[in-house]
């Protein structure tokens, strides 16, 4: 019975749990992903709107100031608004998706149960996989590298995620790949 097999039967629901979890963190990810989108839409508005009054200025042209940057001025509101309601919307999910320290040392507890493990590491300037891509880092078998923790975000990382000094990574998977996996990520 292969790890993975191990922990299904050890803990039957908590798989579902760590899917609905990473499901969570998805959507999470995703709805930071669109805030930074209005933000970047915003940041060209008021380059726009800064650029407009500069030239109308320029140009000694104030008086048309206000009908030149009225549009710009309003395209801003509704981004303005946009922005607010994305955050709301990443503060609701933060809350619905929070998990409390007794269910992760249960969940680790079930892991060493079926002969695996989880731990987590900050790659410090020192690491060997520092600056490098998921994809390029050749990790043992059984790990798996659920998630990365940068500046307070979480990132669902992929092959083409880049590790960084301060990442807190973490690693799931057969308790020996998980030690190895830890050991070789440490080494300078």
């Amino acid at each position: 019975m292969n790890l993975w097999e191990k922990i299904k039967k050890g803990f039957g629901l908590g798989l579902e749990t760590v899917a609905e979890k990473t499901d969570e963190l998805s959507n999470l990810a995703k709805l930071n992903w669109e805030k930074f989108r209005i933000q970047k839409s915003r940041e060209k508005e008021l380059n726009k709107l800064g650029g407009k009054v500069y030239q109308l200025h320029a140009e000694n042209r104030e008086k048309e100031l206000t009908k030149e940057t009225e549009d710009i001025i309003e395209k801003l509101k509704g981004l303005e608004e946009q922005l607010h309601a994305k955050m709301k919307e990443i503060e609701e999910a933060s809350d619905k998706g929070a998990i409390d320290k007794q269910q992760l040392k249960e969940f680790k507890k079930d892991l060493e149960l079926g002969d695996g493990a989880i731990e987590q590491l900050v790659i410090d300037e020192k690491s060997k996989i520092l600056g490098k891509k998921l994809m390029e880092i050749q990790f043992p078998e059984n790990v798996l590298v659920g998630a990365i923790v940068r500046e307070e975000k979480v990132i669902i990382p992929d092959g083409n995620t880049v590790i960084q000094k301060g990442d807190k990574v973490t690693l799931l998977g057969e308790k020996e790949d998980v030690k190895g996996a830890v050991k070789m990520m440490a080494e300078s």
